[in-house]
């Protein structure tokens, strides 16, 4: 046989070894795609995404700063030993019988080794504009100092509330004492599910510090019964500091009632548009407003002013702000009762507790009246808490001037029990 002959035997045996694998490559079944990763399923966790970064020198020098002025905030800065990212954290919790997203941040230490931290969980004060959030007012420098916390090796934690950031469509829920403690926790929970899950370089210790002032102090304090004497989660706080709280909201309403002007008309308004909101009370605004107030607080929290703008905006002479029925008839009227019981529901009293619990107060204060952290102390004492709670007076100092005192004391105290 000669070689053509060899060649065109070659070539269809060829042509029929590759049509015959083509015929049965077409004729059998598809291989299956391998399956796609379940989603994990976060009981609390949304989504987070990066803020900012701090450098370690940079906080060196914040804190150079802060001492300048707070010789008190001196020893922070040899604790400073990381750097810090900033997160914004997108999270699960329940309102009003549904399931909203809520926001706030997450910094935490840079770590070359990653490592495991205690966290903090700090409370902001009274918040009415939408643009003052933790999550978007970023450069508030309260913010920022608290946001270097990390630095010294913790998770800080700064929750925005309901009705800010991602939830700013809500009108936000003040001073109502469980969807504030749910909205603290959830986050919390998620905290707890990004650092278990390696979604962030830095794990949590299970070791949980509460901070908060003026309003921030008495969701920490509501917070901190809840966590460790109510409901059933994997953590517990093991100390909280809270500055200049409402706990006693009958106290801090009389305090304001029984003065011809109050300066923070902003606070009275607030709490009662609040809870003419949630449906905990149901009378008219014209029962407890006169006009033409009554028909323009909707308009004035909108998120659009802060504190201040919608100061402008009311009375701080109590008798032109507040209708008089409302002003005789609160502590017996029955048309009142509504909004007696929710001041009930939503005050926190002291109990026998079994972790240490500090209270801040400035002496000077006429926002928030003394007496109520008096009250709450004497009821901790009254319940068998003994040394486990101390109260410290800021002598001279007002609602405003306290608040970075009462933040320092609660950061050295914290560091204190960390180094034990």
């Amino acid at each position: 046989m000669n070689t053509s002959t060899l060649r065109t035997g070659y070539m269809k045996w060829l042509l029929f070894l590759v049509i015959t694998t083509v015929f049965i490559s077409g004729c059998k079944k598809d291989d299956p795609l391998p399956p796609e990763p379940e989603p994990t399923n976060y009981e609390a966790y949304v989504s987070h995404k990066y803020v900012t970064t701090y450098s370690a020198d940079v906080i060196r020098s914040m804190y150079s700063n802060l001492q300048l002025s707070y010789p008190d905030a001196a020893p922070l800065i040899e604790k400073v030993k990381y750097g810090v990212n900033v997160y914004e954290v997108t999270y699960k919790t329940p309102f009003q019988g549904n399931q909203v997203e809520a926001s706030g941040l997450l910094c935490i230490p840079l770590s070359k080794n990653g490592g495991s931290f205690p966290m903090i969980s700090f409370q902001n004060g009274t918040n009415t504009a939408h643009a003052d959030a933790p999550t978007v007012n970023i450069s508030n420098l309260l913010f920022q100092y608290l946001h270097a916390t990390a630095s010294m090796g913790y998770l800080m934690v700064i929750p925005d509330y309901l009705g800010f950031g991602v939830s700013e469509q809500i009108f936000h829920p003040y001073l109502h004492k469980k969807s504030t403690v749910a909205s603290i926790e959830n986050l919390i929970t998620a905290v707890s599910e990004m650092t278990a899950d390696s979604l962030v370089t830095a794990k949590w210790d299970k070791t949980l510090y509460l901070m908060g002032y003026s309003q921030g102090g008495w969701s920490t304090l509501c917070t901190t019964y809840d966590i460790n004497k109510v409901n059933s989660l994997p953590f517990k706080v093991k100390a909280s500091v809270c500055g200049a709280g409402p706990y006693s909201l009958s106290i801090v309403q009389n305090f304001m009632f029984e003065k011809v002007t109050y300066p923070m008309p902003v606070y009275m308004a607030y709490s009662g548009l609040s809870y003419h909101q949630l449906g905990l009370i149901t009378n008219p605004l014209t029962d407890y407003f006169n006009e033409p107030y009554a028909s323009n607080l909707s308009t004035y929290f909108n998120g659009q002013y802060n504190g201040s703008e919608i100061n402008q905006r009311l009375n701080d002479t109590v008798g032109v702000l507040i209708a008089s029925s409302f002003l005789n008839g609160i502590n017996n009227d029955p048309t009142y009762e509504d909004f007696r019981n929710a001041m009930t529901d939503n005050s926190i009293a002291g109990w026998n507790t079994d972790i240490p619990i500090r209270f801040y107060h400035g002496t000077a204060d006429n926002y928030v009246p003394p007496a109520t952290s008096e009250q709450v102390y004497q009821e901790f004492e009254n319940a068998g808490a003994g040394d486990k709670v101390a109260y410290f007076t800021l002598e001279g100092l007002n609602h405003s001037t306290g608040a970075v005192p009462t933040i320092l004391g609660g950061l050295l105290w914290f560091n204190q029990m960390e180094e034990k």
